[in-house]
């Protein structure tokens, strides 16, 4: 269940708008096309709490784009 996860994320990094926050732009990143949302949501949880740094240790820097490009419209300003 999710909120085991969230629990046991929260050990690693004790603000939750911060956790919340590496979480959103871990999953993100992780995130494929032929997996459902939540699927990488968890994921992401469990690489939070595993304290896997080099998992989602570009998730803090969200200068970086996702690894997927967006798609940018023609004529758009």
């Amino acid at each position: 269940m999710r909120s085991e996860y969230v629990f046991a994320a929260v050990k690693e990094i004790s603000n939750r708008f911060l956790l919340c926050r590496v979480a959103s732009a871990s999953a993100r990143r992780l995130h494929q096309d032929s997996t459902q949302p939540s699927e990488t949501i968890n994921k992401s949880l469990k690489l939070i709490a595993a304290g896997d740094p080099e998992e989602h240790e570009n998730a803090l820097n969200c200068d970086n784009p996702p690894s997927q490009a967006r798609a940018v419209t023609a004529g758009s300003s």
